[in-house]
């Protein structure tokens, strides 16, 4: 199953044409692997590899045949030739295409601008002039008037709320008098936002248009980021197991050693009931406002000011949490924060910009020019076009006549007109149809360009071909081990139990140790705790006489399983004895009341891995079928070359 798993992974190549220079190294049946396959996929992967073993070429060439043998079955059952198999590799090559279908170095450019200016808030007041996208020009320059008019107005003295009231086509100005409050990257539309962080507190930007007409802003305040917060914390634990009247008593003996000057680490290594943070003294990882499904918790974190601080105790979902305060970050690192600008880049008014650029770089890759004779033309007959039926607009000669050629394919006027009848609804949106025909032809130009780019992609682009090529091999092995291993497996519990039952000692649980666990620093207290213990003694009854003048010992009983937890040093393996450990004066006693011998785990509490090992029991008989069907010789004077070259 792991060795699945790890090729599942790989990025595969698919046997080239052999050359003089790339030779056979092994052959499965009547099939060639050629030596730079594996010598690819071998360097490809060797660094995710942490199985020393597997670094070994012997090895690695095992799991790789192990590999190839899969694929070669899979494609003799035809799972290759599948509906499903097909839709689904389709699908993911439609989406996978989508990461190509993009200009890197601008979009690069775009996550490094939002990463700056993730850092800082802004406040800012505006006043907006309405204007359609196809407005005339002379709706377009009494509109620009109307806004230079108004900023000079403010330049020269009167205030912005004012004249915001009287100019500002926004409806919210009545309430606002132009004010948007705090914002930051990706609030408003991309100019709007450009002109925000780039201009000054207090200054006045030059206007600027969007797609709701022209603004002007004032920008009013700056804020920084409130950030990140590292935070470290003990949990009591409020459940089925644990009241809250326990947990509160607990946490306020936690809240008294950390008084007392008890290290928060060692507190929370020994007491915290998260069990995954609890190894690290509590530790997580940093986190902002609006992540954590508490909130409770995140405003303590937010709140604590200095590092060291504690808080008081506080009741989430969970229970009952001290926190402390470890750091604060204002952003995190740019390669940490990159991958999610990207993807909100990718939902902004930005990835248009994007797209312009990636455009143009394929008109320049295709010697696409823009036909302004046929754009004229198209001018001259679009009342015909917007106001005719798709199936009876006049067929004349120029129809027939080339658009514009990529490569070797031509669109001719027809297609054009075509896609004009498609968008025949648009008309009515625009004012004058020649806007409506320059529109439509950069539609029409950008969809032929992606479309043609996108069809060939896995012909021109050798990365994008490489990991299509890894999906369609990951999911063909996916589908026949589905089929011939994994379901098998849980569809045969007779042959599940007959497995374990054949190998039951696997399926131990080792010997078993009720610990009760007492801490303090208090040595003396201590040692009479230890004492109190050996002679029967209920904790309650010594909880009573050891902390009657304040919390001096704090109690806790737990399960350890030789074997799989994780034991004091130099522990007493006997009952009623104690074992003492100390760490930054902090002593605390581990006292033996039980102890379970080990026995043979029953079938249900281990269904799960007996299933998980039978699965691997099948894989491997199968697998030495696979190798008497399909030959498999290797040459070793080739393999002796590879080996030389990796200098294994």
């Amino acid at each position: 199953m792991k060795r699945v798993l790890f090729f599942l992974g790989m990025v595969v190549f698919s046997s080239i044409t052999a050359q003089e220079k790339d030779e056979v190294l092994l052959m499965l049946g009547e099939s060639p692997i050629y030596e730079s396959e594996f010598k690819r996929v071998y360097l490809k992967n060797i660094d995710l590899v942490k199985d020393a073993s597997q670094k070994d070429v012997d090895e690695y060439l095992k799991l790789f045949i192990d590999y190839k043998l899969k694929l070669q079955e899979a494609k003799f059952l035809g799972l290759d030739k599948k509906e499903t198999y097909q839709t689904e590799l389709d699908g993911y090559a439609r989406e996978l295409s989508s990461n190509y279908l993009t200009d890197v170095k601008a979009s690069d450019e775009m996550v490094r601008e939002a990463y700056e200016r993730m850092k800082k808030r802004i406040r800012a007041s505006h006043i907006l002039i309405q204007l359609r996208r196809d407005a005339s020009p002379e709706d377009t320059l009494k509109a620009f008037k109307k806004i230079t008019e108004a900023r000079n107005k403010i330049v020269k003295g009167e205030s912005f709320e004012s004249i915001a009231e009287t100019y500002s086509e926004d409806p919210s100005v009545t309430k606002n008098k132009g004010d948007l409050g705090w914002y930051s990257v990706f609030r408003m539309v991309y100019p709007f936002e450009n002109a925000s962080y780039q201009t000054k507190i207090g200054e006045i930007s030059a206007p600027f248009r969007t797609q709701f007409g022209y603004h002007i802003v004032k920008v009013t305040g700056q804020q920084p980021y409130e950030g990140k917060v590292t935070v470290a914390h003990i949990l009591a634990k409020i459940d089925e197991k644990q009241t809250a009247s326990i947990a509160a008593h607990k946490i306020k003996e936690i809240k008294q050693q950390l008084e007392d000057g008890v290290a928060f680490d060692v507190v929370a290594k020994q007491y915290s009931d998260d069990k995954q943070s609890a190894p690290y003294g509590g530790e997580l990882k940093p986190f902002e406002k609006g992540v954590l499904n508490s909130e409770a918790f995140e405003n303590a974190a937010f709140t604590l000011k200095e590092v060291g601080e504690l808080s008081q105790p506080i009741k989430t979902q969970y229970g009952l949490h001290i926190l402390k305060l470890l750091n604060k970050e204002a952003v995190g690192t740019y390669e940490e924060e990159k991958s999610q600008l990207t993807e909100r880049i990718k939902r902004d008014t930005r990835a248009q910009l994007i797209t312009d650029k990636f455009l143009t770089s394929l008109k320049k890759k295709y010697g696409v020019e823009k036909n302004e004779e046929a754009i004229l033309y198209f001018k001259k007959i679009a009342t015909s076009i917007t106001e005719s039926d798709k199936n009876s607009y006049p067929k004349t000669e120029a129809f027939q006549k080339v658009l514009f050629k990529i490569k070797d394919k031509e669109y001719a006027y027809k297609d054009f007109a075509s896609f004009l009848f498609e968008k025949q609804y648009k008309a009515k949106y625009f004012k004058d149809l020649s806007k409506f025909i320059d529109r439509s032809y950069d539609d029409f130009e950008s969809q032929e360009l992606l479309a043609y780019y996108k069809n060939n992609l896995e012909r021109d682009n050798q990365e994008f071909a490489n990991v299509l090529l890894e999906y369609r091999e990951g999911l063909l092995l996916f589908d026949i081990m589905e089929t011939t291993i994994w379901d098998r497996a849980k569809e045969d519990m007779e042959g599940v139990k007959k497995y374990y039952q054949e190998h039951k000692n696997d399926y131990k649980k080792g010997e078993t140790y009720t610990v009760i666990k007492a801490s303090s620093v208090n040595k003396k207290t201590l040692a009479k705790t230890a004492k109190l213990l050996s002679k029967g003694m209920s904790i309650d009854k010594i909880r009573s006489i050891v902390n009657k003048k304040g919390v001096q010992v704090i109690f806790s009983e737990e399960f350890l399983e030789k074997g799989v937890d994780s034991f004091p040093e130099r522990f007493l393996a006997e009952k009623n004895t104690s074992t003492f450990t100390e760490e930054k004066e902090y002593q605390t006693l581990f006292f033996v009341k039980e102890i379970q011998q080990e026995t043979i785990k029953e079938f249900e509490t281990v269904k799960g891995k007996v299933i998980n090992d039978y699965q691997q029991h099948l894989e491997n008989i199968w697998l030495d079928s696979l190798r008497k069907k399909y030959r498999v010789k290797v040459d070793e004077k080739i393999l002796n070359k590879v080996k030389k070259e990796f200098s294994i």
